[in-house]
């Protein structure tokens, strides 16, 4: 029987949690798990793993992700997919979600919800409909540039995500966070876009996909500083979180000024 030749990557940032699913993620992936809880991990899953590295616990999954594009670089296959340790909890069909490439954008949110036991998205906005993915459950979320916070519903903790990050930087109302985050990280004419704009979009838990080609764009020099950033304020980790679909290319929405 033939080998099937692996297309992607998937990078996981673990902690404490149990891997055995890794097992049913398809051949086609190469698994690559960072981990930072110590917990013990089966022999079968790390025969699974092309890449099992130990990391120190600091910098959320952020530093994870970004230790990976250091250090392996993108990968050699189409997509290159970043997952936390457990998935399921942000994005229920992560794993039929993965056979479904194919069909995916450049830039592909994969998540559903923040925690959908606790109402965050309530769930009048988690029904079939609002799902970018037909017949499995995938829901990107639009946020305010300036205020973190989710343009459908209000999130308390979001909205203490962007009073604490301009506290930290001394910003006064109104001032867009995240193209301030971005040009601080070294990516100008990405914070450029997001001062033109009002609305950006992310993927609840840090799950998304994204072409290889994409990630070699980004300059060494920004993904180094992301990851000081990582390791600095917890609020910078959550700005990582809001922003990887933009730095990798997604488009913000509704401009500062219509055109005329």
């Amino acid at each position: 029987m033939e080998a099937i030749t692996a297309e992607h990557d998937l990078v996981i940032a673990r902690y404490t949690e149990s891997l055995d699913w890794v097992l049913d993620v398809p051949e086609s992936y190469r698994v690559h798990i960072y981990d930072k809880g110590g917990a013990p991990v089966s022999a079968a899953v790390r025969d699974r793993a092309e890449t099992f590295v130990t990391l120190r616990n600091a910098g959320r999954e952020s530093d994870t992700y970004l230790t990976h594009m250091l250090e392996s670089g993108p990968g050699s296959g189409e997509f290159t997919v970043f997952a936390q340790g457990d998935p399921f909890e942000h994005s229920p069909d992560f794993l039929e979600l993965l056979a479904t490439s194919d069909d995916w954008s450049d830039v592909q949110a994969l998540s559903w919800c923040w925690k959908a036991q606790i109402g965050y998205p309530p769930k009048t906005l988690l029904t079939p409909e609002r799902s970018i993915v037909p017949g499995l459950r995938v829901r990107p979320e639009l946020f305010s540039l300036s205020t973190f916070n989710p343009l459908e519903w209000v999130d308390s903790g979001a909205e203490a995500i962007g009073r604490g990050y301009r506290d930290l930087h001394r910003l006064p109302e109104g001032v867009n966070m995240c193209a301030h985050f971005l040009d601080m990280c070294e990516l100008p004419d990405i914070a450029e876009l997001a001062e033109q704009h009002l609305v950006g979009t992310h993927s609840y838990g840090a799950i998304f996909a994204v072409r290889n080609h994409l990630i070699e764009k980004v300059p060494e020099r920004a993904l180094v500083r992301l990851r000081q950033a990582a390791f600095g304020s917890t609020v910078h980790g959550y700005f990582c979180e809001r922003l990887w679909l933009h730095i990798f290319g997604e488009q913000f929405v509704f401009p500062v000024r219509l055109p005329e």
